[in-house]
């Protein structure tokens, strides 16, 4: 049963040439990493975000990062969000950090909210400012996005009938509302029991694989197993996880967790 997500998880590639922002050079030091985009780049990434999140320009990084699959609006997007963040009074990067963990700690609407209005977004949406938690703490937090909520509106049901005791999945109003074009802050709800989730399968599969899940790890191959626009999605079928009579011996797996992939764009 875990074999699945074990091949979606391998086949996890967001590969991202930071170069490519086109006002890299008025940050120096910054902007210059090409990201082959596998598991393994990508936490050296979510490190190099940590380990520098006192400073501004790894946040611009970040946003840049989270955009760079949607090209025609990557650059603009990332501009703006920047100008914003720029504005007096400007925001300060410890101001950012400290915020953030406030909501990695509490987890409730109102930190977030805070959290996410530190960006000046003229809307409610909720994807890009998601992006972070998951950076700054992997081990307990996901991404989110409007590819992984197409996901759990497709299999949520199937899932929490699978597992009655994991923390229940619930739909996405994205992809259930016709007008919903991005995550907003009314799927707060679904964001936050997506994370509870992904927590709840981290450890499940961390039992059932011998190697060791995150939270991201779990939407990495949620992420990858539902597919680039133009296929027949999902493009990998997920299977639940039952209990122990189910899980696989490591030694059946023919290719190491954690080796570099193939597939997609974020």
């Amino acid at each position: 049963m875990a074999k699945s997500w074990l091949h979606a998880l391998r086949a996890y590639r967001y590969p991202v040439c930071l170069k490519d922002f086109q006002k890299a050079l008025r940050y120096p030091s910054y902007f210059n990493q090409s990201i082959p985009g596998d598991r393994d780049s990508t936490i050296r990434f979510e490190d190099h975000f940590r380990k520098n999140a006192e400073k501004i320009e790894p946040w611009f990084e970040v946003v840049f990062w989270k955009l760079y699959s949607q090209r025609r609006i990557a650059q603009k997007k990332t501009e703006d969000i920047i100008q914003q963040l720029s504005l007096p009074p400007k925001v300060d990067p410890a101001y950012l950090l400290g915020t953030a963990e406030k909501f990695l700690t509490s987890e409730s609407r109102e930190d977030f909210e805070t959290f996410r209005q530190l960006f000046r977004f003229r809307s409610k949406v909720i994807a890009v400012v998601a992006t972070f938690p998951a950076f700054l703490c992997p081990e307990r937090f996901p991404m989110v996005d409007t590819r992984v909520a197409k996901w759990v509106n497709q299999h949520y049901q199937v899932f929490n009938d699978a597992n009655p005791d994991a923390p229940q999945l619930i739909p996405s109003i994205y992809g259930n509302n016709n007008s919903a074009t991005v995550l907003t802050m009314n799927d707060f709800a679904f964001y936050l029991r997506w994370i509870h989730w992904t927590r709840y399968m981290a450890e499940k599969l961390s039992l059932a694989t011998g190697k060791s899940w995150r939270p991201r790890d779990v939407e990495m191959a949620v992420f990858t197993a539902w597919g680039d626009r133009g296929n027949r999605h999902p493009v990998i079928p997920l299977n639940p996880i039952f209990e122990m009579s189910n899980l696989i011996e490591t030694d059946d797996i023919e290719y190491d967790l954690f080796d570099n992939a193939t597939v997609s764009g974020r």
